[in-house]
């Protein structure tokens, strides 16, 4: 299974990425803490992962423990939902936190955009970062109050329907 896996065309790759995904959702779903917390954690991830994404440095998941533990939200499912910022989306994430960021606080940070390459942000230097996560934190404040407010229902409607099969399932015996 091994070799074989990475020879199958882009199906196999998108059914992995299906199974990874999948099995993500039902670690959330499945986290032992009460409904809020769970979608606290969930939202406290998704504000972490809006932040720029520095390879080398965890800062997207240290951000997403930091606020998790502030909010009393649940540790797991917040470090699972930094991974809505991925490498496949990182050029849109930078892209967004960089004009989010400028029109904030204007540094003198001149990027051309039409000729942009990702490269370019490691070269900006403090004032780049400064922006980028001004941008972030502009960004991942109402995109992780939406997630908050989406996932809670989607979480508490999981549990009633895993609750409802296990009394369909002991009733039966």
């Amino acid at each position: 299974m091994g070799d074989s896996t990475f020879k199958n065309s882009d199906n196999g790759l998108w059914a992995r990425l299906k199974r990874l995904t999948r099995l993500y959702y039902l670690r959330v779903m499945r986290t032992k803490a009460p409904p809020r917390t769970v979608a606290i954690g969930v939202a406290c991830g998704v504000f972490g992962g809006c932040f720029p994404a520095i390879p080398p440095l965890p800062i997207q998941t240290l951000i997403a423990l930091g606020t998790a533990f502030a909010f009393r939200g649940s540790k797991i499912p917040a470090v699972i939902a930094t991974y809505i910022s991925n490498p496949l989306n990182w050029p849109f994430f930078w892209w967004a936190q960089y004009k989010i960021g400028v029109f904030f606080i204007p540094l003198g940070v001149n990027m051309n955009m039409s000729e942009w390459h990702v490269a370019d942000y490691m070269t900006m230097g403090w004032r780049g970062v400064t922006i980028l996560m001004v941008g972030g934190l502009v960004l991942g404040v109402p995109t992780g109050i939406v997630t908050y407010f989406i996932t809670l229902p989607l979480i508490k409607r999981y549990r009633e329907k895993k609750a409802l099969r296990l009394l369909r399932k002991r009733t039966r015996k």
